[in-house]
């Protein structure tokens, strides 16, 4: 505010941010400054357009901002003011002091409001008297002189006249009853609901969504995003996941049942919101937007990684990040052993986090090249060859996760028949369709439940099913929504799949196709099915 401004284009930006901050003061009318402030925003407002200004009034909705402001904000077109009235929040006394500063429209718009005290309606009540006179010229007024009764012929008439001008006043009032009958009553036709592409909303301390703005209220007030929906309705497990936190999130997914208006995907970002003097959570305070093209599981098609990106420009991406990478890896190893000489402990205790991290994130990359390689048509991933000991590794692998396990307070109930065949899978392949299948299924478990992993032959003797329970954290979702590439059930939940468990489905499922199997998701259960070696594959093996 001490610095004048340039020219009209840093008046304007100067504007909007004075709104802001004025908006943030919350009705504290003790800063000496608001006079100026506010003498500032009315000398500017001419300057600033009638969209800029539309823009911000939209942006107050829903918050809590002074009542001067409010007011201030009345003052201006309708279009301009309804955001405001309609959607500020005050309270019953600050709306009852503000109401005879309010413009006859200001008032219109606020008698649509739904959540105001009876309070606040008697005092609109008292303005009807001057609100509700329609506009224009007032008829003069008609002495008795010029008023004779019915059948009373005027001074100077003759009775026939008089008898004349009766029979006409009778006609007219029949005419008149005749066109004021009611109309024949029409078929109600309801107006389809607009499509909106996006939305702002706010819910409480239980997280039901109470305030909206953009979308259709009956789609979306009484909505909870403090539990993952069933079905084709409802927040996926991350938004549900932060909200149990008090934690903002950013694009979880909301899906609207329905055909019209706001029914479909939506991508949801909010913040948590806590009363500034005693600290009392509010609930969450968001906005709304449809996905883009790469964000929907069904643009995905067939592919696994949901990417835009081929399968070739993938590879080369992941060659671009795996080169600095290993050169990372290398150099916490060094330094994690001491091979340039002695390290402070601290210093080594760094190493081995950067260490353990980039591992984790070299698997990831590696994961990524297997998914490009698998869908690539010209190489395919090495999945079939020699046979692999499926009994063996699936054991190996169970006791690599005995640290995950203990660590989440999960139980891992192996059970695998006696004298299985091997399988016509090489072992790199195997190994990461059961560790990414076992890893992602107990990390989602919840600390208590207890997962059982069964290997055992299928219904087809030809082949080998390894059947492993869905954890109660993903009951009641469909198939679709779990072979979403982004699909994360519960947020940043521990261990859980860097590129999400949509991706990890995705990957075990094609990892299994590619060798002869498939892998089915069931109501309760993963089942991966896998080929088991030919009697001639076993003594070719032998042979060589």
């Amino acid at each position: 505010m001490a610095q004048p401004p340039a020219d009209a284009a840093a008046r304007i930006a100067m504007w909007c941010q004075l709104v802001d901050l004025v908006a943030q003061t919350a009705g504290d009318d003790s800063l000496s400054c608001l006079d100026d402030a506010y003498a500032m925003l009315r000398e500017w407002r001419p300057d600033v357009s009638r969209d800029r200004r539309q823009a911000a009034a939209a942006a107050l909705a829903g918050r809590r901002v002074p009542p001067r402001l409010v007011a201030f904000f009345a003052e201006d077109d309708a279009a301009i003011t309804a955001p405001v009235i309609g959607g500020a929040r005050l309270a019953d006394a600050e709306w009852i002091a503000l109401v005879p500063r309010l413009s006859p429209v200001a008032r219109a718009l606020l008698r649509h409001r739904r959540d105001l005290g009876a309070a606040v309606g008697r005092a609109l009540a008292s303005y009807g008297t001057t609100d509700f006179v329609l506009p224009g010229a007032v008829a003069p007024a008609v002495s008795p002189a010029q008023v004779s009764p019915i059948g009373i012929a005027p001074h100077g008439a003759t009775p026939a006249s008089a008898g004349s001008e009766l029979a006409e006043l009778v006609a007219r009032i029949e005419a008149f009853r005749r066109d004021r009958r009611p109309p024949e009553p029409q078929p109600e036709t309801v107006a389809p609901l607009p499509e909106c592409h996006a939305f702002t909303f706010e819910t409480d301390a239980d997280g039901t969504i109470a305030f909206c703005a953009g979308a259709p209220r009956t789609q979306l007030v009484g909505l909870s995003i403090a539990e993952a929906g069933e079905g084709d309705h409802g927040v996926d497990g991350h938004a549900a996941g932060a909200f149990r936190r008090r934690a903002p999130f950013r694009d979880a997914r909301l899906r609207i049942s329905g055909d019209a208006g706001a029914a479909g995907d939506w991508r949801i970002s909010a913040v948590p919101c806590f009363d500034p003097r005693a600290g009392r959570f509010l609930g969450f305070r968001g906005s709304a937007r449809r996905p883009r093209a790469d964000e929907r599981a069904e643009a995905a098609g067939h592919g696994l990684h949901g990417s835009a990106l081929g399968g070739e420009s993938l590879r080369q991406l992941v060659h671009e990040i795996r080169t600095p990478l290993n050169a990372i890896i290398g150099f916490a190893e060094m330094i994690d052993q001491q091979v340039l000489g002695p390290a402070a402990a601290d210093y080594r205790g760094r190493a081995g986090a950067i260490l353990g991290d980039a591992r984790r994130l070299l698997d990831t990359v590696n994961d990524l090249d297997v998914a490009a390689r698998v869908e690539s048509a010209q190489r395919q991933a090495p999945v079939q060859g020699s046979s692999t000991d499926v009994a063996a590794r699936i054991t190996a692998i169970g006791e690599e996760l005995d640290q995950l396990t203990e660590a989440r307070g999960v139980a891992l109930a192996l059970r695998i028949a006696p004298g299985l065949a091997p399988i016509a899978v090489d072992q790199a392949p195997l190994d990461r369709m059961v560790s990414r299948l076992l890893a992602a299924t107990v990390g989602l478990a919840m600390e208590g439940e207890r997962i059982a992993a069964t290997l055992d032959v299928d219904t087809d003797p030809s082949r080998l099913c390894l059947c492993v329970d869905r954890p109660a954290a993903i009951a009641g979702q469909n198939e679709r929504a779990l072979l979403d590439p982004g699909y994360s059930p519960d947020g940043d939940w521990p261990d859980a799949p860097t590129l999400g468990l949509g991706f990890t489905l995705r990957l075990v499922r094609n990892l299994a196709e590619a060798a002869g199997g498939r892998l089915d998701i069931a109501a309760d259960r993963f089942a991966l099915i896998l080929p088991t070696a030919t009697r001639e594959a076993l003594e070719r093996e032998d042979r060589g």
